[in-house]
Parts: C-alpha cells; structure tokens; sequence
C-alpha cells in the first residue's frame, strides 16, 4: 500500500499557525495520536481536517502502515459499497476475476480516513456499525469473515448531533464514532495567523511562478483582516496564487486584493427587474480602516505593538489612527 501511494503525507509541522486556537487543537491532536482510537474530525470546509488526520496517523502506533483517505460524498452511493468492503469474483455483472479488495482491508494495519462521513447512507452507516463493533468485513458477494486491524478517522462539517435529532444520522453510529472528537478552528477565530499564512504562500508561490514579490499593500493586509474568509485556509492560499499571478510589481496593490476577494453579486432572475432593488452603497474606506484596527486588537490581545505588526504599520501610525477613530 505504501508503494502505491497509500501513505499520510502531513505531519503536525505542516500545519501553520502560532495562535492559542490552533496550538490547542494541536496539541489535543497529538494525544489522539498516541492511542488506538476512533476519532471524530469536526471542522467547516478548508480548514485542513485532512491534514489534522495525516498528522494523528503519523503520531500513531500504526504510522508504519497504510493510509487511506475516502471522501464519502466523492463516490456515488451505489459504489461506495463495493469501494468500501470490496466484492468476490461474480459479485455483478462486471466485477473483476479474482474480486477486489476494499478500502478496510487496504487499510488493514493502518488507517482509514472517512471525510464527509454525514454524507453516508443509512444502509452504509449500518454496515460501518458493524465494522466498528467487530473489526471484521464480509466482501459483497462473499461469505468469507475477514478480521482486520485498522483506525477509524472520520470528519464531517456537518452537526452530526443535531442530524442525530433529526433522524439523519444513525445514533448508534454517531456514538460509535464519537470518541474522541476535535474541532478545528476556522480562520476567522484565528486571525492573527493570517500574516503568517500569507507570507508563507507568497513564498510558495514566488518559486513556483519564478517571482519575487516582498509582500502586500498594508491596505491590502487591512482588507484580508477584515474579510471573514468563508472558505478558511483553502480559500487564503487560493487567494494568495490568484494575487501573485496577477501581480508585476514588488507589491501586491491593495486595487487587487480588494477585486480577488470581493464576493460577486447574485445575478438577479429576469422578474427582479419588475420589483428593482436599490444598489448597495459600498462600505466607506474608513469604516473598513477601523474595523480592521479593531480585529487586529482582538487578534493581538489588546497588545498595540503586535496590532500594529499585523497591520504592517508603525506604532505610531496605529496610535494616530486610533486617535482619528476614537478607538480606547
């Protein structure tokens, strides 16, 4: 399996950030890692749940073995059976000479990633039921009992308690699951990472397109402050590539930030144009200047020196602006 590209390629040093948030989630993440457990990944869309689970993997008993990552909702339903538990020789029409093995036993000594795992059937969640009970698979088609030494990470964006409620999700399953479970935090929550995340990607991005940009207008660092980034780190870096793609010169001008991140407006259906809605007023550049100072206070702790380096401006300039907005 580990020839074939089956590995966990991340480990807790790729995750980037030096907030309290993150360096929590961290640390917890590493004492799953010790011990043989399932665990339950919580986490909204491009905040890195993959990541975290190659790094547990990596910190586990099991490191030495296989890791398979599986996107529930990637595989259509009718085929995530077969890709899951495998199938014998004449399971259906088509099926290969000699059956296939599934994701569990390819992952057998190692461990399995299940992302999106809310996305699963009823009748897939109940046969994942059993696997976790038992450790043990039937392929379809087969009655052969096969015993298997695997770990179980699952992630979801999803409030898999409240599916619970609602009877979208099996409480049986959902309690099996459940563990150990870490919530990773969103970008938003951890914004004074932004910096640093931002010079990373520059950098990453300078040697792939061979330039040799320094950094962003302190503006432009203003308006990444205040965007809420609804796509969290995935979101950033895709950012990042668009921004040094298109920028020729030593810094990236704010001009553009402000166009890369903007979201587009709805187009309205051909009917809105009886009921005409007035234009929104964009936001005044002044309110958008203080709310970023006060973002930048709340990231930094009320520490005006270290506000002020998130900013990308002098002190003394942080304190005139606070002066001019009446911030204390």
């Amino acid at each position: 399996m580990r020839a074939r590209g089956h590995v966990a390629k991340y480990t807790f040093d790729d995750i980037l950030g030096k907030s309290a948030e993150i360096k929590a989630a961290i640390d917890k993440a590493r004492r799953f890692g010790s011990v043989n457990a399932t665990v339950l990944i919580y986490g909204e869309t491009g905040v890195g749940k993959e990541i975290f689970a190659h790094a547990i993997h990596n910190t586990s008993p099991c490191r030495k073995g296989p890791f398979i990552a599986v996107n529930c909702a990637a595989v259509p339903e009718n085929l995530l059976e077969s890709e899951l538990f495998g199938y014998a020789e004449g399971a259906f029409t088509g099926a290969k000479t000699g059956g296939k093995q599934g994701f569990f036993e390819m992952a057998d000594g190692g461990t399995i990633f299940l992302d999106e795992i809310s996305e699963m059937s009823d009748k897939l969640q109940a046969r994942l039921l059993r696997v976790l009970q038992e450790y043990e698979i039937m392929r379809l088609g087969d009655d052969r009992v096969i015993t298997l030494d695997v770990r179980v990470i699952a992630a979801t964006n999803s409030d898999l308690s409240s599916m619970v409620e609602e009877k979208l999700f099996r409480s049986d399953l959902y309690y099996r699951i459940n563990v150990l479970n870490l919530v990773v935090p969103t970008l938003r929550e951890r914004r004074e990472d932004i910096p640093f995340l931002v010079d990373h990607f520059l950098g990453v991005f300078n040697k792939k397109f061979q330039k040799n940009i320094k950094g962003i207008e302190p503006q432009g660092m203003n308006l990444f402050y205040i965007h809420d980034w609804p796509g969290n780190t995935r979101e950033l870096q895709n950012t990042m590539e668009r921004l040094v793609i298109l920028t020729d010169d030593d810094y990236i001008p704010a001009s553009l930030v402000e166009e890369s991140i903007s979201i587009p407006p709805t187009r309205a259906p051909d009917t809105a144009s009886l009921h005409p809605q007035p234009e929104p007023q964009p936001q005044n550049i002044a309110n958008l200047e203080k709310k970023a100072i006060l973002n930048a206070l709340i990231a930094s702790g009320g520490n005006k020196k270290k506000a002020a380096q998130l900013l990308g401006m002098s002190r003394t300039t942080l304190w005139r602006r606070l002066k001019k907005f009446e911030i204390k």
